[in-house]
């Protein structure tokens, strides 16, 4: 029993520091990045459009060139992106596609933040029926299911999320020396925890039935 708190205890810790890096830092980022634009834009008069942690791929290889120094010893050293944010001002109606896929993203991605606010909350719950001894209940197994759920629906509307900016960004940006990659759009993270917990949920599900049906016996 104890062994088993302890392992919800650090479950929880490390999904709020993954929350914490994954969704609270990158949001005060953004919210420092979108100040910054919009002291730009008051400043030029321009309207710009932003596609922040894009990942890119070089288009030529071959031509990479040194483009930095080392200050340790003064060496020069190739820099390599594969991850960049980026602003593109385009004065330029977008299409009305462009803009339900605008829509859409803003949708899903407050849609993940319920989620990973939501299932904190759950683990929270099962850690105080577990001080009340209270470990095969199908009430806690209702909110296994559904944290294994939400965390499953967060891997897949956030590669939805991301597939969503790459598109958005090939169709105002064609950079001359790199192009976007859909390799990493899927997030396998979330998707293998997520199942994983489901799993362990049904094997926690069929125990339930046999201590049921031990107890009907008896």
């Amino acid at each position: 029993m104890e062994r088993l708190k302890t392992l919800c205890i650090i479950l929880l810790l490390v999904f709020f520091a993954s929350m914490y890096q994954g969704a609270v830092l990158p949001f005060i980022e953004g919210i420092k990045y979108g100040l910054s634009i919009a002291d730009y834009e008051n400043e030029t008069k321009i309207n710009s459009q932003e596609f922040l942690m894009m990942d890119v791929e070089p288009k030529n290889e071959g031509s990479t060139i040194p483009n930095d120094i080392n200050l340790k010893n003064g060496q020069p050293v190739i820099v390599q992106p594969t991850n960049i944010s980026l602003i593109s001002t385009d004065d330029s109606q977008k299409p009305v596609w462009l803009m339900v896929l605008d829509a859409l993203y803003m949708a899903l991605t407050v849609i993940v933040l319920i989620l990973g606010i939501w299932t904190p909350f759950l683990v929270v719950k099962i850690l105080r029926s577990l001080q009340h001894s209270w470990v095969f209940e199908r009430i806690n197994l209702k909110r296994i299911n559904r944290i294994g759920l939400f965390i499953v629906g967060i891997g897949i509307l956030g590669s939805v999320i991301q597939l969503i900016n790459i598109l958005s960004a090939e169709y105002m940006v064609d950079l001359a020396q790199y192009s976007f990659t859909y390799s990493k759009v899927i997030d396998f993270n979330a998707l293998i925890m997520g199942i994983v917990i489901l799993i362990m949920n049904e094997v926690m599900r069929i125990a339930v039935e046999l201590k049921e049906e031990q107890d009907l016996t008896i």
